[in-house]
């Protein structure tokens, strides 16, 4: 029982941040500076963190990190990407 309920708390902070990283992503691209864009996923992944230990109760920096934090940057990171490259439109030589 209280595996289950321990899988359930890393799950739910997975899904909190894999959403979170791909929304900021998203909205990163329409600040139009790489440096404004890496200081909002910063801000937001801090905010996120403190709302994620909240939810599955206070656990520590190392647990967080490991169970969102890492997936929240590559997740942002590849929608940052894609949505920058898709909104440029193709490079003409």
């Amino acid at each position: 029982m209280q595996y289950e309920v321990e899988e359930m708390k890393q799950r739910i902070s997975l899904i909190i941040h894999s959403i979170a990283g791909i929304i900021i992503g998203y909205l990163s691209v329409g600040l139009n500076s790489a440096l404004y864009a890496f200081g909002l996923m910063i801000a937001v992944l801090l905010v996120i963190g403190y709302v994620s230990e909240y939810i599955v109760e206070k656990k520590g920096m190392k647990w967080w990190f490991g169970n969102g934090g890492i997936l929240y940057i590559l997740f942002w990171l590849v929608a940052w990407v894609l949505v920058y490259n898709y909104s440029v439109g193709p490079v003409v030589v």
